[in-house]
């Protein structure tokens, strides 16, 4: 059953970042249950959508699948329910149901309206249009560029840097050829430090970083993080096979437990890239999220550089995979986190965000350069 059941989350699994970018493939949480409930059918519109968030989130949330978070979750309701009575605006709703969000509220589990989306893609537009696209400042070297993924050799300071801002392939350079062609330069040009800048990256395909990592640490010794789902009906709404599977799991006696995901395996002939032999320096920072703060634990718990900058906004165990929704009443939109990852130290498992090894007001990019180019470049080298 198992294995049945792994090729049908794979399927769906893998189609979900499609489907976030369009906001008309949102699934739509369905009150038909709740249409026999005189109470329901007499509250206003955000009334009704508090109640259709608030039982959704205790379905699906991985934190909720133990009966006592659910319990102490749906205690909040009530109150919800009365300030809904003078909510005006969907803005307002939306505040409120981040609030009642607390902790788990972040860039996996949120809530927004199509007016704020709309914003949000129009800024970000109009920021990569004035960095310009590619370009790079060697005298600011680390501002924010506008690429996926750039870097610059500085040879005098025996230094590669690394701006690393969206775990996406870029159309033209994919991720492994781009890593080819930069490696390939630093060992050509006897380059003794990588500096990898993720201070600006908020995610996306953790694969692009499994992908950098390969190459500073050999896979065959690699410890994973360890991922965890949690079967619910919005995740069937996306794939009707998951009822089947949800129903069989609960079935066995599973009800208010996780699946845990099989354990990647090394792919039959797969052969090491060559290991970077020099030092490795990682740049964190409070937009450093998601994918980015994977490969940034991973590094944390398999010794690999130094990581410098200010603590992470990110919990190195966490939470991730979005399902997308959208409220009935209201339509506003949302996605909520569907599976856990355990990092791979479980001994530290339970730390709520990653502390540099140096912290570094990153404000000041010009003497972020600095301290680098003093503490890691070429001068330092010769001395060790």
């Amino acid at each position: 059953m198992k294995e049945k059941l792994l090729l049908v989350l794979m399927a769906l699994l893998t189609g979900l970042a499609v489907v976030a970018q369009d906001v008309s493939s949102f699934k739509e949480l369905s009150d038909s249950a709740y249409k026999t409930d005189a109470a329901y059918m007499a509250y206003n519109k955000y009334q009704k959508d508090a109640v259709l968030f608030m039982d959704m989130v205790a379905d699906t949330h991985p934190y909720y699948v133990k009966a006592e978070r659910r319990a102490e979750w749906q205690k909040q309701k009530a109150a919800l329910l009365e300030h809904c009575k003078s909510v005006e605006s969907d803005e307002d709703f939306a505040d409120a149901l981040i609030n009642v969000l607390g902790p788990l509220h972040d860039k996996h589990t949120d809530v927004t309206t199509v007016k704020r989306l709309q914003e949000q893609r129009t800024a970000a537009r109009q920021n990569a249009l004035a960095l310009g696209v590619g370009d790079i400042d060697r005298e600011h070297i680390m501002r924010p560029h506008a690429s996926n993924y750039d870097y610059q050799l500085f040879p005098d300071q025996s230094i590669c840097y690394l701006q690393f801002n969206k775990c996406t392939d870029a159309a033209n350079f994919p991720f492994p050829n781009f890593l080819n062609q930069m490696f390939g330069e630093m060992e050509a040009g006897n380059i003794r430090t990588l500096v990898v800048d993720v201070q600006y990256n908020n995610g996306g395909s953790s694969r692009l970083c499994d992908q950098l990592f390969m190459h500073l640490y050999p896979l065959e010794k690699t410890r994973f993080y360890t991922s965890y789902l949690r079967f619910s009906d919005l995740m069937a709404a996306y794939n009707p096979r998951i009822a089947e599977a949800k129903t069989s799991w609960e079935r066995d006696g599973h009800k208010d437990e996780l699946y845990q995901m099989p354990a990647p395996k090394i792919p039959d002939g797969f052969q090491q890239p060559r290991l970077y032999q020099g030092r490795v320096v990682f740049v964190m920072g409070k937009r450093t999220f998601s994918s980015a703060g994977m490969l940034l634990t991973n590094a944390r718990d398999h010794h690999v550089g130094t990581i410098i900058g200010t603590n992470s906004t990110f919990s190195p165990s966490h939470y991730g995979e979005v399902l997308p929704f959208r409220l009935p009443n209201t339509h506003l939109l949302g996605s909520i986190a569907c599976k856990y990852f355990a990092r791979p130290d479980a001994a530290t498992a339970d730390e709520s965000c990653l502390r540099p090894d140096v912290e570094i007001d990153l404000d000041d990019k010009d003497a972020t350069w600095r301290y680098i180019v003093e503490q890691y470049g070429a001068k330092t080298q010769l001395n060790q």
